[in-house]
């Protein structure tokens, strides 16, 4: 299957160039089918595990096919699950992912890992011991009741069972003996982490049994599969996975040939929220986490409209930073979603079209396409988002404040408010989403917004 579709992208690619050879890479972003309607997504390392709201892996591939040679620099400052990544090192560019996500790192870390001949093996045998049963959950001991993960205090706490709980501690006591080689041990934790989120995600009946052990040999089992094909197509990696904060990137300057992202919708989704149960039990800070993550649901409760104030700063200070780690003449790709906030439309694609010239960008093109949304994750009541703008900007001009200047991002967020408020101001509620909500609590929004735009100066600032 992986030979298969990494064939018919090549193919794509090829016919590209072949049908238009007259055109310009910028004139063949028309020309491409930007839905990629019935196209595997699921190939070598993409399968290792869910993440939500992740982009489709042909968009990074097609935009690095077309705007980078073997050799250049490929960055994702919202790496995720390290998407963009995995289809730099395929067609042989250098890649950095940055993601403030200690579980997205982990992922990312290993789809992008080489492995041997011998590795494969190390791992294949540990995966047919636990599905032989040759580790049961009583090989710790004792030591299963000394340790307790603080769990989340939801219903869903209720899946992790003593037995759930012992199998969990027998394996990660068993990884240990992988501790020599950091690469594998990522691979087997990722394969924890995938068989712990497949556990979350099931629809078992009460009571039917859940075997753990048994999911963790197969997902390693075909994680390490997956290394092995990989292995057939690249001989290297130059990959970087960094733990970090896209509005200040520990990269440095000018270095970059093309970014390809899809940073977070506002009010869209808590990624923490999402992963705080596999965090928890692989030892990582998902609250930690939940304090840095940007256009989080969760965020400004009493007035959401500061929501927005504090994703539009977020995003110019990623902007200015990704125009500043591009070459001059570099392309920028953003491709995100609209979402809504208090029953109102917010078209997220405007925004960075707005800021372009603040972070140094002119917008070159703005692509439109449709999206499988049975593969999308979303927070209900959010809306569901079924469609995605990519924004293509190219580097002109140096920005025109620093990420970390307060000031500067204050103004252009009140800019970009003051706009928005209009829009309100003349068709509020603008996205009811099909639910009865009061016109009464739809005139409140204007004088909502104000309230936000007062606060401007303080949400904007870094947490």
């Amino acid at each position: 299957m992986a030979q298969l579709q990494l064939f018919a992208e090549q193919r794509q690619h090829q016919n590209l160039l072949r049908h238009h050879p007259d055109k310009s890479p910028w004139d063949l972003l028309d020309v491409v089918n930007w839905d990629f309607t019935g196209e595997s997504t699921q190939y070598l390392t993409h399968v290792f595990h869910s993440y939500p709201a992740r982009f489709i892996p042909q968009i990074p591939g097609m935009f690095i096919h077309l705007f980078t040679q073997e050799g250049d620099v490929v960055l994702d400052p919202f790496s995720g699950c390290g998407t963009t990544a995995v289809e730099a090192m395929l067609q042989k560019r250098k890649a950095i992912g940055v993601d403030a996500n200690p579980l997205a790192c982990l992922i990312g870390k290993s789809k992008t890992t080489l492995i041997d001949a011998n590795d494969s093996e190390r791992l294949r045998g540990l995966a047919r011991q636990f599905r032989r049963g040759e580790f049961s959950s009583g090989d710790s001991g004792d030591q299963n009741g000394d340790r307790e993960v603080k769990l989340p205090n939801r219903k869903i706490s209720d899946i992790f069972t003593p037995d759930i709980i012992a199998e969990l501690n027998t394996i990660k006591d068993t990884l240990q003996t992988l501790c020599d080689d950091p690469s594998l041990f990522n691979v087997s934790l990722v394969a924890l982490s995938a068989a712990i989120r497949s556990l979350i995600e099931s629809d078992r009946e009460e009571g039917q049994s859940r075997s753990l052990s048994l999911s963790f040999s197969q997902k390693l089992k075909g994680m390490t599969s997956s290394l092995d094909d990989l292995r057939g197509y690249v001989d290297q990696s130059n990959v970087a996975i960094l733990r970090g904060d896209a509005r200040y990137l520990g990269v440095s300057s000018g270095g970059v040939d093309l970014v390809v992202t899809s940073p977070p919708y506002v009010n869209a989704l808590d990624y923490y929220r999402v992963h705080q149960y596999n965090m928890a039990w692989l030892g990582m800070d998902y609250v930690a986490f939940r304090r840095q993550e940007i256009g989080g649901h969760s965020h400004f409760i009493a007035n959401r409209f500061r929501l927005l104030s504090e994703y539009i700063g977020d995003m110019l200070r990623a902007m200015i930073e990704m125009s500043r780690v591009l070459k001059m003449g570099g392309v920028c790709v953003i491709v995100v979603g609209n979402s809504s906030l208090e029953f109102e439309l917010i078209e997220s694609y405007k925004f960075f079209s707005s800021m372009a010239a603040d972070a140094g960008f002119t917008v070159r093109k703005t692509l439109f396409r449709n999206i499988d949304t049975t593969r999308k994750y979303n927070s209900v009541g959010v809306g569901k988002i079924n469609n995605e703008h990519l924004v293509v900007f190219e580097k002109t001009a140096s920005p025109k404040g620093s990420a970390l200047d307060d000031t500067f991002i204050a103004h252009v967020t009140l800019r970009e408010m003051t706009k928005f408020k209009a829009q309100v101001d003349e068709t509020p509620g603008s996205y009811r989403n099909g639910k009865n909500v009061s016109d009464e609590r739809i005139s409140q929004n204007p004088a909502r917004l104000a309230a936000a735009m007062s606060t401007i100066e303080s949400d904007i600032r870094i947490k």
